[in-house]
């Protein structure tokens, strides 16, 4: 089970607009926002005509962002054809 720590929270509180996030490597940006992405889904909060965009600097990036974000969706069911 994932447990954040204090900095981590405060990106999971985050509740609308922009924000930013910069850390060194290995800190849980990847995993924080990935789980975040996930409960903004989980939690019914976004109108159909909104999105989760997370934008990175490499494009590799890309493809383990979607990989977490589906393992999250698809441990709590809500989507049965993602992942």
């Amino acid at each position: 089970m994932f447990r954040p720590r204090p900095k981590q929270q405060e990106v999971l509180n985050y509740t609308g607009g922009r924000m930013g996030v910069s850390a060194v490597p290995g800190s849980g940006k990847t995993y924080t926002l990935s789980y975040l992405a996930a409960q903004l889904v989980a939690s019914g909060s976004l109108e159909d005509d909104q999105e989760v965009l997370v934008v990175t600097l490499v494009n590799s990036a890309v493809d383990n962002f979607a990989g977490r974000v589906a393992d999250f969706v698809k441990e709590r069911g809500l989507l049965p054809n993602v992942g």
